[in-house]
């Protein structure tokens, strides 16, 4: 242990005043293996697989597992600290803090420490009701039926849709604004997004547009096809199927369910915690159709990498995502990917490019399940190529690639 800046015991052991990179969220994630497999904890590795040193911040407390040696905990008021970063010798910093309003002190604060911030929005882009409201009040509307139906949904989406009108351009946009400005660089996560950003950025703050470039989300580097490993009939849904409402699980089982009755070798394996929905759905299904589902549950990143390099297809049933981590992998081991059409989850319309997949213009079960069959006889007839899947992904969405692109922007 060591005394902070503010003379409190933090647990960032040892001189770090050599240090130069460094990846930092504002929330206290678990620090374990899993948390250096995806996201910030990723892009540490990424970093340091460049030759760069690079450790991840994360304010205090500490969890079980946490990677110490790749890992800094502090008190959360020393990230809002200037001089923090400067003791801790931070020259360069990939902010996972989602341009969100109540983080802007902790951009600002690496900003005036004099370091240079890369900032990652994981969004969608789909933020503000003044820049784009038909797509903005239409995924307020949506969410709110998805979450309490058509009736109560509707009304209290308008009722929503009303009050954000003019409560986030007042409470959200300034902090917003602030935290942004404190960027050196900015990265959006598909090409969708990175277009929906700038709209915002021309509306509220001109000169962000062009600090705004396309960074995916990264993926391992040993996530990549391999030929010794035979793709299989197979599908691979991952999520977690407890929060309902933007994963879908009940989307997802209709659709497998529908799928499985007209393809009798295809398997379908499903990871993450099952949630509500799927275990009783599963004990439900008939026998010769259970047999082919496989319902996982949460297991090992591990585990999960080894299936999808097996798999022909991952499935996607998610109502809005920024980036779908989970389609990157699919891609990444040569794997093709099938979702709903959906402007909020416009990560999709992107994975599906370069013979990669298909999407659902119906946003139903039978839709859903209707466009994974088309996928599937795609790989039938041989016109889908895991290596040139695996190729062509890996060249946007490995690590190493996201880290050097990272790099570049801020020299």
């Amino acid at each position: 242990m060591t005394r902070s800046l503010t003379g409190k015991t933090n647990v960032d052991n040892g001189d770090y005043t050599a240090m130069t990179w460094f990846t930092s969220t504002p929330v206290s994630f678990g620090g374990g293996p899993d948390f250096f497999c995806r996201d910030s904890g990723l892009i540490c590795k990424g970093l340091q697989s460049l030759g760069l040193p690079c450790k991840s911040v994360m304010p205090l407390p500490e969890h079980p597992g946490d990677m110490t040696d790749d890992l800094i905990r502090t008190e959360a008021e020393n990230l809002a600290r200037p001089e923090w970063w400067s003791g801790i010798g931070a020259s360069k910093v990939v902010l996972y803090s989602w341009a969100d309003f109540r983080y802007r002190r902790m951009a600002e604060a690496v900003r005036d420490s004099g370091a240079k911030v890369f900032l990652n929005l994981d969004g969608s882009g789909i933020m503000s009701p003044r820049v784009t409201p038909g797509l903005y009040f239409r995924a307020v509307i949506g969410r709110q039926v998805r979450l309490h139906g058509p009736l109560i949904g509707i009304l209290t989406g308008a009722l929503r849709s009303a009050a954000y009108r003019f409560y986030i351009p007042f409470v959200h946009e300034p902090g917003r604004i602030g935290h942004m400005r404190a960027a050196t660089a900015i990265g959006c996560v598909n090409p969708g997004a990175l277009a929906l950003w700038r709209l915002w950025a021309r509306t509220y703050a001109p000169e962000l547009a062009e600090r705004m470039h396309l960074v995916p989300n990264p993926v391992a580097d040993y996530l990549k096809y391999d030929p010794a490993v035979p793709k299989q009939d197979m599908v691979m849904a991952v999520g977690r199927w407890d929060d309902e409402e933007p994963k879908r699980p009940t989307l997802l089982a209709g659709s497998i369910a529908e799928a499985a009755k007209r393809r009798g070798t295809t398997e379908f394996h499903i990871y993450g915690n099952p949630g509500r929905v799927l275990p009783g759905w599963h004990s439900n299904l008939p026998s010769d159709i259970r047999k082919r589902v496989y319902l996982h549950g949460k297991v090992s990143h591990t585990e999960i990498l080894d299936a999808f390099m097996r798999s022909r297809v991952g499935l996607c049933s998610s109502s809005h995502e920024g980036s779908h981590v989970a389609s990157e992998e699919a891609l990444c081991a040569g794997a093709s990917v099938v979702a709903p059409f959906r402007v909020e989850l416009n990560a999709m319309l992107w994975y599906v490019s370069h013979d990669s997949g298909r999407l659902s213009v119906e946003d139903s079960s039978r839709g859903l399940a209707e466009t994974l069959l088309l996928e599937l006889e795609a790989w039938d007839r041989g016109e889908r190529n895991p290596e040139a899947i695996s190729y062509y992904w890996c060249s946007l969405l490995s690590v190493s690639a996201v880290a050097n692109r990272i790099r570049k922007l801020l020299e």
